[in-house]
């Protein structure tokens, strides 16, 4: 039994010391002493005139346009090598206001269009002109849109204008690609 006292005091010391260990507090050092450093005389601030607020420009409502078919992209030009000789890809012009709408403005400049500077068509400020057809029985549409240089006339041909922008035949065509092919005959010259 003596045994069983001895360790059980010995363990209650063991104890005690590692409590002591653990609770036994650190003394703070003694931080330096800092000098204050002076704070800036306020002075006043001058008044700020008010600038004029400018008015806010009307946002151009935009026109609809003809979304792409949600089919597979088919490569139409693989079979249909001289797509750029049928009579409607030729005079395409006359169809760019169906999908784009007719009003220039509304397609190039502002929000949501490729807000195309106003010299690029009209000229600069000392020779302002409206632009007209590039020959007669076309639209001015067609004086632009040539790939790669869109400032280039384009003279409506839609193949041209279309695919090398990455805007398939099916976007005007879809993808019922038996009707298209019967339809399709009667405008191939022979």
């Amino acid at each position: 039994m003596n045994r069983k006292v001895i360790l059980l005091f010995a363990l209650i010391l063991l104890g005690v010391l590692i409590l002591g260990c653990a609770q036994q507090e650190k003394k703070p050092e003694a931080t330096p002493k800092t000098e204050k450093t002076p704070t800036p005389k306020k002075t006043a601030t001058p008044k700020q005139e008010k600038t004029p607020i400018p008015e806010k420009t009307p946002t151009p409502k935009t026109t609809p346009k003809k979304t792409e078919s949600k089919g597979p992209v088919v490569e139409c030009t693989v079979c249909h090598s001289k797509a750029n000789d049928y009579k409607p890809h030729l005079g395409g012009g006359q169809l760019c206001g169906n999908c784009h709408g007719w009003d220039p403005h509304k397609i190039h400049v502002g929000p949501g269009t490729i807000n195309i500077d106003c010299q690029v068509c009209h000229g600069t400020p000392d020779k302002i002109s409206i632009p007209q057809p590039i020959e007669e029985g076309r639209t001015v549409c067609e004086n632009c849109h040539a790939y790669p240089d869109a400032t280039k006339p384009s003279y409506g041909n839609l193949v041209n204008i279309h695919l090398p922008r990455g805007k398939y035949c099916t976007v005007c065509h879809g993808t019922d690609i038996g009707g298209l092919h019967q339809a399709a005959n009667k405008f191939v010259e022979q």
